[in-house]
């Protein structure tokens, strides 16, 4: 029994020293993720510089809580990034991984808004400014969206202009599930009086629809852009529809 129990502790020491790095180098990462400069253990550990789809990440940290293996999943206390610097993503919260599901709690992600609107089905090229803060007070997604409870913003939005970038305030959304598909639903008030839901299917494909009416004291040239959405309405509402 004393040579059991010996053993095991032995192999609890050896799980508890790994290195991340060995780790991260048997395991077969996707295409669209990329990782580099690993160090720490499995359960708390570093990574100097990684990209997901294209989109850099600094500094990212983790704590692995052995708790949750007895669950059959990875719950991560996870900070990247520096909240200070509008020019790169940052993050801290809670995360918890499966072979099947994706979850978060209280999780704040901070992206600059140029990285976000490359990615939007947008008629024309659009130059942003600001960042893009999604708080997340409850995440599960598993291959759909099952429970989703969070907030968007895009804080001290900016496009460029011919005479320059423009201010527009902040913008607000709602984040929630609807019919396996990720919500965003857009609030006024906002400098655009821009009211509209986005939808994020399992697949990915992403689909705008809703109106917007850019407030009178807007410089001309945003008047004369949102013409490209065609006429507006009998109340001067341009249609969504991406």
């Amino acid at each position: 029994m004393a040579l059991l129990a010996g053993l095991l502790a032995y192999i609890i020491f050896l799980i508890a020293k790994l290195p991340a790095e060995h780790l991260v180098s048997r395991v077969d990462l996707p295409d669209s993720l990329r990782i580099q400069d690993v160090s720490g253990t499995v359960w708390q550990g570093r990574i100097e510089q990684m990209s997901i789809q294209g989109i850099p990440v600094r500094a990212v940290q983790w704590q692995l809580s052995p708790w949750g293996l007895f669950a059959g999943k990875a719950v991560l206390d996870l900070q990247a990034g520096n909240i200070r610097n509008a020019d790169e993503l940052s993050l801290d919260g809670q995360v918890s991984l499966s072979m099947s599901a994706v979850g978060a709690s209280n999780l704040d992600i901070y992206v600059p808004a140029d990285l976000i609107i490359a990615q939007l089905p947008l008629p024309l090229p659009v130059n942003a400014r600001g960042r893009f803060k999604v708080a997340l007070q409850e995440l599960d997604y598993a291959r759909q969206c099952r429970s989703l409870e969070g907030q968007g913003q895009w804080l001290n939005a900016e496009v460029a202009g011919t005479q320059g970038y423009i201010a527009l305030g902040n913008f607000d959304a709602d984040l929630n599930c609807k019919a396996e598909s990720v919500l965003v639903n857009i609030k006024e008030p906002n400098s655009f009086g821009l009211s509209a839901q986005a939808t994020i299917s399992p697949a990915l494909d992403i689909r705008v629809s809703g109106r917007f009416k850019p407030a009178q004291e807007l410089p001309q040239e945003v008047h004369e852009a949102a013409r490209l959405f065609g006429r507006p309405d009998s109340d001067g509402y341009y249609q969504i529809r991406l």
